[in-house]
């Protein structure tokens, strides 16, 4: 594997780690890159999905289990508090009170949210072989849809390229015959007062 793809698999699995402790980094973003790369034959998917798993799963682990040690003066940690601020914790926590391990399963899927929810189950002393099955079982459905949707995304995105600009041709066009029509019915109704007069 050359320099540049290692490159490129680091960065990925860092962007995936660092975004799971709670960074605003958007998890989608380097699954797609990912996928894109995979379709490119930039890497082999048999090395990009175990990078991404780990890297998705690590970092959601480390700020499960960096809540946990903590407990409840999790709250003040830096990264907890932006993870879970303190105006949505009681929504939270009520939330989790009530499905536990199905919103956690649930919050993978939501970016906004995950963060929130996993710091609060590292909080509330969940059993970690429950988040952990809870999180893989939910990245067994997220990951591999992600990755596709880049993978197909990159093999067509020359064809969608094509349609934006020819969609944007007619767009212009519209918009001159708009433009055109309009000064012509000013022009019509400036005659039409000049004879009246």
């Amino acid at each position: 594997m050359s320099a540049l793809l290692q490159s490129s698999i680091l960065a990925v699995f860092l962007w995936l780690a660092l975004g799971g402790l709670g960074l605003p980094l958007p998890e989608d973003a380097a699954l797609l890159a990912t996928g894109a790369l995979i379709e490119r034959g930039l890497v082999h998917w048999y090395i990009a999905l175990p990078v991404v798993v780990v890297g998705v799963l690590g970092g959601d682990a480390a700020l499960f289990f960096l809540a946990r040690r903590l407990g409840p003066k999790a709250y003040e940690h830096r990264m907890i508090k932006r993870a879970l601020p303190p105006e949505r914790r009681e929504k939270i926590e009520s939330a989790y009170r009530r499905y536990g391990g199905r919103l956690v399963f649930l919050a993978r899927h939501v970016a906004g949210l995950r963060g929130a929810v996993f710091a609060m189950a590292g909080i509330a002393r969940m059993q970690p072989w429950r988040f952990l099955l809870c999180d893989a079982a939910a990245a067994c459905i997220s990951i591999p849809f992600v990755l596709s949707v880049g993978f197909f995304g990159s093999r067509h995105i020359a064809r969608m390229r094509a349609g934006v600009a020819h969609v944007h041709h007619y767009v212009l066009l519209v918009v001159a015959l708009g433009v055109l029509g309009y000064v012509t019915y000013r022009h019509v109704r400036q005659l039409r007062g000049l004879r009246t007069a």
